[in-house]
């Protein structure tokens, strides 16, 4: 693994407001969830599609993408510049993710066009942004292989999806039936899926304070081995007649070996079975392997499981494992800020207070009973189930984005002097 260089992390100003802006998308989605539990079906309807772009362009990516404006300078090694750049990515994306919402929402197809376009235009340029840094380096572990791979794929999610918006807002022509298949493709098994193995790669034996001589025992074929699934799953989208079975078990077999690599690192963690990072991470790799399956289940014939499935895979798993780094990200990030604000006033920063280990754990059982009750009642078809289960993973949330808000406004405390 690499050493982190923290002099080289970007400016705070950078990666926390992505990482609000995600929090608050976690709340508002469940709570959506548990308002309209009926909404969730195969064939998505409105509700659904709101729902489940709030998921991932709400809560899923804006987190990502300021983990990978936070990790790209520290694990990497490559500075990232232009606060002003992140900053106006940020402005664009929230402004065009909160019309292209409220258009579902309220039914207006000029909305849902209009904030589709903007958040593309938002996540290219971010794309260019970080991509940019990544290509100043000549390293290809499986970190800057998840990473790199992520941006490549969330360009063509960037196009595709605005694509379809603006077919939406009848400005475009796209064929739904075979560009929504790509845009999935790209968006789930590449972007989400390399950039969150890019990121567990280094984080994991971070936390768990894993031991040097430690390594992966496959790495980079891993994350190559989801880039082409997902590679396959696009030709699959593209080509008539070629299986799409055949790319989903390919990036099965790299989320095996994936898996195996995460739970080799957290077994020789000196930290593992203390940091609730680690907890929430293994169980969040389970959770995507369990997914991964049950889509090779769906794709041979087994249709009933893709609402449980795509649940487990787009939200449950990715959600487990923010929830879990964050719980150590974000009090990192506000203790090295209070300790550089403290050394100007010459003073001892007290930043234990920000790392309630016991309170961590307690969340993830809350998280996980309400998260398992919200699978059981989408595969199931229980409305009653999926309520409740939705209402107490919304109050798990409250009470982590409470927990969180200590480290925020310690975080802001100590940038305020400095703005």
């Amino acid at each position: 693994m690499e050493p982190l260089e923290f002099k080289k992390r970007p400016n705070s100003l950078v990666p926390v407001p992505f990482f609000a802006l995600g929090l608050l998308g976690l709340l508002s989605l469940n709570v959506g969830v548990a308002a309209d539990p009926g909404a969730i079906t195969f064939p998505p309807n409105p509700q659904g599609i709101l729902l489940l772009h709030l998921a991932v362009l709400g809560w899923v990516t804006p987190v990502m993408m300021g983990a990978d404006y936070q990790l790209i300078p520290v694990v990497l090694h490559r500075p990232i510049g232009g606060q002003r750049a992140a900053t106006a990515v940020l402005a664009v994306y929230a402004a065009g993710v909160l019309a292209f919402l409220l258009g579902w929402g309220a039914g207006r197809p000029t909305w849902i066009a209009a904030g589709g376009a903007a958040a593309g235009v938002a996540l290219l340029g971010f794309a260019a942004h970080a991509g940019a840094a990544l290509l100043r380096g000549p390293r290809l572990g499986p970190t800057a292989l998840g990473l790199g791979g992520g941006l490549l794929f969330l360009v063509l999610t960037a196009v595709l999806g605005p694509w379809m918006a603006l077919t939406i807002g009848g400005t475009a022509t796209a064929r739904f039936d075979r560009v929504l298949p790509l845009h999935a493709a790209a968006g789930l098994c590449g972007w989400l899926l390399l950039t969150i193995q890019g990121a567990t790669y280094q984080l994991m034996a971070f936390f768990a304070a894993t031991e040097p001589k430690v390594q992966p025992r496959f790495g980079g074929t891993a994350v190559v081995m989801v880039a082409a699934g997902a590679v396959l799953l696009l030709a699959a989208a593209l080509v008539r007649g070629l299986p799409g079975v055949i790319g989903a078990t390919v990036a099965s077999i790299g989320l095996g070996l994936w898996a195996y690599d995460m739970a080799r690192l957290a077994h020789h963690g000196r930290q593992a079975r203390r940091e609730p990072v680690v907890t929430y991470s293994l169980t969040a790799v389970g959770t995507i392997l369990l997914a991964a399956a049950g889509a090779v289940a769906a794709l041979f014939g087994a249709p009933h499981v893709i609402v449980a499935a795509a649940y487990l895979g787009i939200v449950v798993g990715p959600s487990l494992l923010i929830l879990g780094q964050l719980q150590k990200i974000l009090p990192f990030i506000a203790s090295l800020e209070m300790s550089l604000a403290a050394k100007r006033r010459g003073r001892v920063p007290k930043t234990e207070a920000l790392f309630p280990r016991g309170a961590a754990f307690g969340l993830l059982w809350a998280f996980g009973p309400g998260y398992a009750g919200l699978v059981v009642g989408l595969a199931c078809g229980l409305p009653i189930l999926t309520r409740v289960a939705a209402g107490l993973v919304a109050l798990s949330a409250a009470a982590y984005i409470a927990q969180q808000s200590r480290a925020l406004a310690a975080w802001w405390s100590a940038r305020r002097p400095s703005i």
